[in-house]
Formats: structure tokens, C-alpha cells, sequence
């Protein structure tokens, strides 16, 4: 059997994903609502996995694969990645609904997907949504997403989403707990818990520099409202350090992934042709 070239017009994958606790959740519920999706998959699914075949636009998600997504999209045509881009000082003091009263991730962590973004930002097809300007301006990013993948086709609107969603499924009820309009309440939740950033601050080391260049900040300002707490230093739910066994089982399987995403997504829908 010989396979043919994989073309974009063969059906879009669209694949969503950032840090943990960084709206990956959210920007998925709203692109299953508010764009014409027939192959949505509400639970969270790695890329590698099978997705739906024989539909139009599949739309998937998980959190921490931006590396491995942005390098697939060289391989397949068809891949699209949206990176939810958020301040790390709310992404590791936001807790999970799965796990009540614990930090779920770290600064490691999310410096690891921010990185990948950072050496994918650019290139065709790597979709940077920022969480400050999703929760302000909802319906100004969601015009710019139907313009960077013009096969989008408008259901709702994103700033009404909560309306036709009336009740959070199983799976996206621990991440989000309950449907409610999108509001930049959630911003800046950070400064609730200054002895967590300080904690972090002394395992993983000062983000000052990585705030000021992601426009969070302007200068080194912020550490004095940290001076007079005292540094949490709870383990998060993500390892805050990688043991030498860990960090080879991490690295080791990209290969294997690869082959994987293309045998079961990329390679037979070109083999269908």
C-alpha cells in the first residue's frame, strides 16, 4: 500500500494545550460550544491517542504536551496547536477541584511549557492565546482565532458561552467546578497567597526576568510585597524536582509518541485517500 502526501483539506485536528491550570479547560469548553465542531472530544485525551475519525474538525486537549504538539505539526499538515498562554504566578497557586486544598502544579512545570511555546512561537499553525486578554476580551479573541483558522465556523459567542453550556460534564467539572460567564475575576489570585510565590520562588528561583519579558511586569517591583511572608514550601502535586529515572522516562517516549500520533491519526486518513 502506498500512502499518499497528508493534505490540509483531509479534516483539522485542533489540539489545546499550555501549563497545567492554565485555562486549557476553559478555551476547550468554549471552542466545543461556540464553533461548529462535529468531532469535539470532551474528555481530556493526549495527542497520541485516537481521535475521531471521518469528521470535519477534531478538537482535543491536554495540558503540558506543547513541545511534542509543536513538533508534530511539521509532520501533519492538518494539526493545528492552541497554547494558552498565563501569568505562572496564578498558574501555581491555582488549585485543582481533584485535589481540594493542594497546589497542583510549579514553576518547573509551567517554565517547561512556556519554553516549547516560546521556540514554537510563529511558526505555521502554533496559535498563542493569552488568558488576560481571553477573560477581558473573549469575543475579540475568539474574531482572531476564526481568522488564524478561517475553517472555523461562529455557533455562539465566546462571552455567552455560559448560556448554552448549562452544566459542567464529568470531565471538565474537577478543573472548572461550575459554568459561569468568563470574567477576569480569576486575575491576579496570586496576590492572595504571596507566601506560595515566595516558596516556589526559593525552590525554582527568581521569574522576575520571565514576567518583564512576557509583559507581566514591568520591572522587580512585585517581590516587595513578598519581604514579610514566610515561604510555603508544600510540595505541589507535579514533582517539584525530577530524579535522574524520572527525567529519562520523560524524555524517552517523544519518539515512540511521534509514531503513535502519525500510525493512528496522520498515516491511515492519507492511506483512506
Amino acid at each position: 500500500m502506498t500512502l499518499s502526501p497528508m493534505t490540509p483539506d483531509q479534516g483539522r485536528r485542533i489540539h489545546i494545550t499550555g501549563a497545567p491550570r492554565s485555562g486549557t479547560t476553559l478555551l476547550h469548553v468554549l471552542f466545543l460550544a461556540c464553533f461548529d465542531i462535529d468531532g469535539g472530544v470532551k474528555e481530556e485525551l493526549r495527542l497520541r491517542r485516537p481521535a475521531p475519525r471521518d469528521r470535519r474538525i477534531v478538537c482535543t486537549k491536554c495540558p503540558d504536551e506543547v513541545a511534542f504538539t509543536a513538533s508534530m505539526l511539521s509532520l501533519d499538515p492538518r494539526l493545528h496547536a492552541v497554547y494558552v498562554a498565563r501569568d505562572p504566578r496564578d498558574v501555581i497557586t491555582s488549585e485543582h477541584g481533584g485535589w481540594p486544598g493542594r497546589y497542583f502544579t510549579n514553576l518547573r512545570v509551567w517554565r517547561r511549557s512556556a519554553r516549547a511555546a516560546e521556540k514554537a512561537r510563529g511558526r505555521e499553525r502554533f496559535h498563542i492565546v493569552d488568558y488576560h486578554r481571553l477573560v477581558t476580551e473573549p469575543d475579540t479573541v475568539q474574531v482572531e482565532l476564526m481568522a488564524a483558522m478561517p475553517f472555523l465556523t461562529l455557533k455562539h459567542l465566546f462571552s455567552r458561552y455560559h448560556e448554552v453550556v448549562r452544566e459542567p460534564s464529568a470531565e471538565w467539572a474537577p478543573a472548572m467546578r461550575a459554568i459561569r460567564p468568563v470574567t477576569p475575576e480569576s486575575l491576579g489570585a496570586w496576590r492572595l497567597k504571596p507566601e506560595r510565590i515566595k516558596g516556589q520562588i526559593a525552590r525554582h528561583g527568581d521569574m522576575t526576568e520571565e514576567l518583564i519579558a512576557l509583559g507581566y511586569e514591568r520591572d522587580h517591583h512585585w517581590l516587595t510585597a513578598l519581604r514579610p511572608v514566610e515561604p510555603d514550601l508544600t510540595p505541589s502535586i507535579h514533582p517539584e524536582r525530577l530524579g535522574l529515572r524520572r527525567t529519562i522516562s520523560e524524555r524517552l517516549p517523544r519518539v515512540r509518541d511521534a509514531v503513535l500520533y502519525l500510525t493512528r491519526n496522520a498515516l491511515p486518513m492519507a492511506a483512506a485517500r
